[in-house]
């Protein structure tokens, strides 16, 4: 942990600060409201009323629309939930074989709650590298402003969609701007950070992780798509926010991480195994900091929320606890019964 704080780790400086985002995050599945935050004004274009001249509106810090493409927006325009689905790309995006950044592999910390939000972040580099690879701090700029827009329509559909919690990950609290940044930025996509050579680089976040984008260190940091991360997106495609994901692509992920990043399939596993027998919260956190008796009992919590979150996504546990205890789905069950059942893509006898 202090390792993390000095870094700076997901924007923290201080144990306090991460402390208190591991606790919200275990806190998710209690079915708190959130927390009220600034308005932000309907993005929606207004009818405008017949022989009225409007004065265009001032742009001001909220204004969501600010350095966005006229067709990015209307790419990303959500006028229903039906409109979160992920198509696979039409066009190839410009790949990147090689590259210098190297990642750990091992579990994701409980504040990746959500994959949807990671491979919608995948799905806009591979639309910004149609024509070549791009620096990876202006992907992180540019993806991080669609975000916004994107978070602030998905607050309108969770108003609309009673009970559903759509803006996980997304940043939408224009009150903690530069905090709301710094978490997608580092729990969705991943951060980079230059060796000692320069010429090397150590990353971190789920699309490192999972190798499904790669970097190249120069004077800028060059950033796309690996053939791996093509395929997810081509093998999820139409994937949503109609949760949970159907199993097939459940399937189809979860092969993938156990081909490409064991380690964050690990997490699955566990939960898989342990849910099994419908254990408690404090069971199940137990069992994780058996596996890993190096990490602290919040990080143990934090990541087994994290993976309870993911596993309830993908439609392996039921989204409520049940007498406080975790149960199954039947994907979930016929998962756990046989893990053989998720073979990766060319492992296939």
């Amino acid at each position: 942990m202090d390792e993390a704080v000095i870094a700076e780790r997901g924007g923290f400086r201080t144990r306090a600060e991460l402390m208190r985002e591991a606790v919200e995050n275990l806190l998710n599945e209690l079915d708190f409201p959130e927390a009220p935050s600034v308005e932000i004004p309907d993005l929606r274009p207004a009818e405008r009323a017949p022989d009225v001249e409007r004065t265009p509106a001032p742009q001001v810090e909220g204004d969501l629309t600010l350095g966005l493409e006229e067709r990015e927006r209307d790419e990303l325009n959500l006028p229903d939930l039906l409109a979160t689905a992920l198509r696979a790309p039409e066009e190839e995006p410009q790949l990147l074989a090689g590259g210098s950044a190297t990642v750990r592999d091992e579990p994701l910390l409980g504040l990746h709650s959500r994959d949807y939000v990671s491979i919608w972040a995948l799905h806009r580099l591979a639309r910004y590298t149609l024509e070549g690879l791009i620096d990876f701090d202006g992907y992180l700029d540019r993806v991080t402003r669609v975000a916004w827009y994107f978070g602030h329509q998905l607050r309108r559909l969770e108003r609309e969609e009673q009970g559903r919690k759509l803006t996980v990950l997304f940043p939408t609290n224009l009150a903690k701007r530069p905090s709301a940044e710094r978490g997608f930025q580092h729990f969705a996509v991943g951060s980079l950070t230059r060796k000692g050579d320069r010429d090397s680089l150590s990353a971190a976040g789920p699309l490192f992780a999972w190798h499904a984008v790669q970097a190249t260190a120069g004077e800028s940091i060059a950033t796309g798509l690996t053939s791996h991360g093509l395929r997810l997106l081509r093998e999820l495609d139409g994937i949503s926010l109609e949760l949970p994901h159907p199993p097939a692509l459940a399937r189809r992920f979860l092969a993938y991480l156990a081909e490409h990043a064991p380690g964050d399939r690990w997490g699955f596993d566990q939960v898989l195994q342990v849910a099994a027998d419908a254990p408690g919260r404090e069971e199940l956190v137990r069992h994780f900091a058996e596996q890993h008796p190096e990490w602290t009992a919040a990080i143990a919590g934090s990541v087994a929320q994290g993976y309870v979150a993911r596993a309830r996504e993908w439609g392996l546990l039921e989204p409520r606890l049940v007498d406080g205890r975790y149960w199954l789905t039947e994907t979930g069950r016929a998962l756990a019964r046989d893990t053989d059942e998720i073979v990766p893509e060319g492992k296939k006898e």
